[in-house]
């Protein structure tokens, strides 16, 4: 009977927090990426551990106006597919050693950076990829 009479109460709650906001989105642009092999820059900390790859590029429509009213939405082209990132996937080769690679982004005002990270750690830079970017606001 008590879970009964905060059923009203729950419901209420529920409705009365999610007011969605007005926003149309009704700029987009589409930018389209290929970042060499030499353009990646592997980074470490300062005992040499925790290898990753990185590379910025800039994005002159990705202005504040983007960054806190709109959308940025990346993918990896592969093989004719667009992965959305952050893209993970898992690899094993002929030796039976295992790893993870994961590409992500972050962005700031007029700047994407793309990334790269294998669980191993290994001295292994990325080839030439390409990227899709959709910035909406």
């Amino acid at each position: 009977m008590k879970k009964l009479l905060l059923l009203p109460f729950l419901i209420a709650f529920l409705f009365s927090s999610c007011e969605p906001v007005p926003e149309d989105l009704t700029t987009k642009v589409i930018y389209n990426f290929t970042i060499n092999g030499r353009e990646w820059v592997a980074h470490t900390d300062d005992a040499g551990l925790n290898r990753y790859y990185s590379c910025s590029v800039s994005v002159r429509d990705l202005k504040s106006l983007v960054y806190e009213k709109g959308a940025v939405i990346a993918y990896m082209l592969m093989d004719g597919y667009q992965l959305t990132l952050p893209y993970i996937r898992h690899y094993e080769n002929s030796k039976g050693e295992r790893w993870t690679r994961t590409v992500d982004f972050d962005f700031s005002d007029g700047v994407i950076n793309f990334y790269v990270t294998n669980s191993d750690f290994a001295v292994d830079p990325p080839g030439t990829v390409d990227f899709r970017v959709i910035l909406m606001w």
